[in-house]
């Protein structure tokens, strides 16, 4: 059981990290600090068994993604590069918050925006440092 939570909370991570780095300009590691577990976001958001199940292959995805996103925004010479690849990864982030947020019930999805809402806020005072 706890291998299979592993990629997901890793991937959920990484959600978070894209969402944030497409409005703050913060560094991957200091996004990661603020990120917090899947069973604390499972605590959170009441997951059932079911949720977990449907949205582990979308975070397994996601994952790819973000990585790819994240070497782009490494590798960007200029700065319109990276607003390049911010808002690429602003708008496959929000692609990704609609599905994840189609699997949730409404008491669900206005916790994950809590929740989101949050750790953007966390980011920013880091950022601002």
């Amino acid at each position: 059981m706890v291998r299979a939570e592993v990629p997901v909370n890793h991937a959920l991570r990484s959600l978070l990290l894209c969402a944030m780095l497409a409005s703050f300009s913060a560094s991957a590691e200091s996004v990661l600090d603020v990120m917090p577990t899947l069973d604390n976001v499972s605590r959170q958001l009441e997951l059932s068994p079911e949720q977990e199940a449907r949205l582990r292959p979308m975070f397994q995805q996601r994952l790819s993604e973000l990585q790819a996103s994240q070497l782009l925004l490494q590798r960007a010479a200029t700065p319109q590069q990276k607003d390049e690849v911010l808002r690429e990864a602003k708008k496959a982030g929000d692609e990704f918050s609609l599905q994840v947020e189609s699997v949730l019930s409404p008491s669900q999805k206005q916790e994950w925006r809590e929740i989101r809402s949050g750790l953007r806020e966390k980011v920013k005072e880091r950022s601002e440092e």
